[in-house]
């Protein structure tokens, strides 16, 4: 670096220092400025200056906008700080207006739930029959009967004696009954003869028609005595599920709310007191029981005597299971009968016979016998679920004059049914 360059830059740094000295002493504070755009230039003007730019952010903040977002109108705070500056500090005047209101809203939610309590036990108590339980109940005899009624009516259409003819058979390999199938093919024979029917397309309404409006001419609900206890006495021969019968009706009151008491009087059996007790703890009845060999109506009258002093409101009496045809034994239910009706004048108040649908036409036979016995008034009719002879029903009641008010459908307590004839019907011939 030469010397000239040297002295160059000596008098460049001096000029700095004093120029930086100078700027130091005689600095001056300039006013504030502001950005200020007109015309589409942008010039820093001093705020002072600036009249204009002060008029336009003034009018920015205006709460116009915000006044329409809130869509609050300016008249409503002025009212608002007017109430709160008049109101006294007592202001009790807004506590009870505000009281009843939140007494309204707290009962208005004690009303739905009662409501919807109320609802539950409703929906509970619909009709006792299930169409899927009971669907499934007679799948083998919808297999065995309706298959081929149904065949038949597809492939046959117009109706003569040939179609009458096989339709009897039909009837009569669902386990009808003679006289009922005859019975239906006559009816059937006159509507075809007056024209009322003439397609085979017509028959299933017609003997669904029929059928239920022969059913419905008997009773099938129990009768309950005026004054509790209701006495029910069970009978039936030996192996048709009785016992396991008497603990399903036994679950069915109790479900209904009832107090329930069985009396073991089916003393001859072995292991049949232990069975009926064991059904007794699971579904939560009272039981009256003696020793194996005991007289089976002294348990039964020391049961009425317990069931009254209980207060109970539904009393079955079991009884030992014995063929027809064995006249000493048949007496013997109706000893047990008269000892009832000594005790409690109107007693016992039902009498059901258990049947075994699977035996058919010989089930007939045996509510017959015992009809004239201990005059069965109702039949429980065990064992639905395993037998293709579930059409049993349609012509039991003809030919027995004993209606069937309870079905059996499994093994299990709840697999009991109260008898339905339009529901059995409708599922028995569901097209």
């Amino acid at each position: 670096m030469g010397k000239t360059q040297k002295s160059e830059i000596a008098n460049d740094t001096k000029k700095t220092k004093k120029s930086l000295w100078y700027r130091i002493i005689n600095y001056t504070v300039e006013p504030k400025k502001t950005v200020v755009i007109e015309d589409g230039r942008i010039r820093l003007v001093p705020i002072e200056q600036a009249p204009v730019f002060k008029e336009k952010v003034a009018e920015r903040p205006v709460p116009s906008e915000t006044a329409v977002i809130e869509k609050a109108p300016p008249e409503k705070p002025v009212a608002a700080t007017a109430v709160i500056e008049k109101a006294p500090p007592e202001k009790p005047v807004t506590i009870p207006k505000e009281k009843p209101v939140v007494e309204e809203i707290k009962e208005k939610p004690v009303v739905k739930e009662k409501k919807i309590e109320k609802e539950v036990p409703v929906v509970r108590k619909e009709p006792v029959v299930v169409p899927s339980k009971l669907k499934k109940g007679l799948e083998k005899t919808r297999g065995r009967f309706w298959s081929r009624l149904k065949g038949f009516l597809s492939f046959r259409k117009g109706i003569d004696e040939s179609v009458l003819e096989e339709l009897e058979d039909i009837l009569i390999g669902a386990d009808m009954g003679a006289r009922p199938v005859q019975k239906l093919i006559e009816e059937i024979h006159e509507a075809w003869k007056e024209k009322t029917i003439s397609e085979t397309s017509q028959i299933n309404d017609f003997i669904k028609k029929r059928l239920k409006e022969d059913l419905h001419r008997w009773q099938t609900d129990i009768k309950y005595a005026n004054k509790p206890p209701t006495v029910i006495m069970v009978v039936g021969v030996n192996g048709v599920g009785k016992t396991t019968s008497i603990a399903k009706l036994a679950n069915s009151f109790i479900k209904e709310g009832k107090k329930v008491m069985l009396a073991a009087s089916d003393t001859f059996r072995a292991a049949a007191v232990d069975q009926l007790n064991i059904w007794c703890k699971r579904i939560g009845a009272d039981i009256v029981k003696h020793q194996t060999g005991s007289d089976p109506a002294a348990v039964a009258y020391d049961a009425l005597e317990a069931s009254i002093a209980r207060e109970i409101d539904v009393l079955i009496v079991d009884t030992a299971g014995r063929l027809h045809t064995h006249d000493n034994l048949m007496k013997e239910l109706t000893k047990i009968k008269r000892v009832i009706s000594k005790k409690i004048p109107d007693a016992p108040h039902e009498v059901l016979m258990v049947l075994d649908a699977t035996t058919g036409q010989n089930a007939i036979s045996q509510a017959k016998m015992f009809k004239e016995t201990v005059d069965v008034t109702g039949i429980f009719l065990a064992k639905l679920d395993g037998t293709a002879k579930g059409g049993i029903v349609l012509g039991m009641c003809n030919e027995t004059k004993i209606p069937v008010k309870f079905i059996g459908l499994g093994e299990q307590a709840d697999d009991i049914e109260k008898f339905n004839p339009d529901l059995f019907v409708d599922t028995l011939l569901e097209q």
